[in-house]
């Protein structure tokens, strides 16, 4: 009887879950209304970057070089920390040279976050954040070479903001 007892008492404590379980979120709920990752994000293949700036004429992204591996499924989260509520932010992977037709042939797209929907110069993009929320986007990288990173979101002059993305193969010793 005793033994039936303990059992059923470690069942229950075991079974009631208790722990705290990692979801990617701050207190479980979704931190932005942008989608929300279906599976659990892993934090060693997710790359954080911040978009700063008190005004346009200072925005910048906390990183300007994104070192990683070609034909790898990532995860980037960003994260809208300027000051000016009117500066939403993306980011836009697209090909190297590109930045200004990106830019440009986004204007008109601002329910696609001002990326043109099926641009072939485009590899993946986020959705806008604004001012606070972070937005999550995972994309497959593009086989080894240079590439571009922008915020899409026109500036005063429809300008885009342009940086770069460096793919290399990261080789592993067995």
């Amino acid at each position: 009887m005793k033994n039936t007892l303990v059992l059923l008492v470690l069942f229950l404590i075991l079974g009631c879950g208790g722990g705290n379980q990692q979801t990617g979120f701050e207190n479980d709920e979704p931190v932005s209304s942008a989608p929300i990752a279906k599976s659990k994000i892993i934090t060693s293949d997710t790359l954080f970057i911040d978009a700063l700036g008190a005004n346009m004429s200072e925005m910048k992204f906390n990183k300007k070089v994104i070192r990683v591996p070609a034909n790898k499924n990532i995860t980037i989260a960003l994260t809208n920390r300027s000051s000016d509520a009117t500066m939403p932010h993306n980011i836009v992977i697209i090909k190297k040279g590109f930045a200004n037709d990106v830019g440009q042939a986004g204007l008109s797209h601002k329910e696609n976050a001002y990326v043109k929907p099926n641009d072939q110069n485009v590899i993946a993009h986020s959705p806008l954040a604004q001012i606070g929320e972070t937005v999550y986007f995972s994309f497959k990288t593009p086989r080894i070479g240079n590439y571009e990173f922008i915020c899409s979101y026109p500036s005063r002059n429809n300008r885009c903001l342009r940086y770069s993305l460096h793919l290399v193969i990261r080789c592993y010793k067995l």
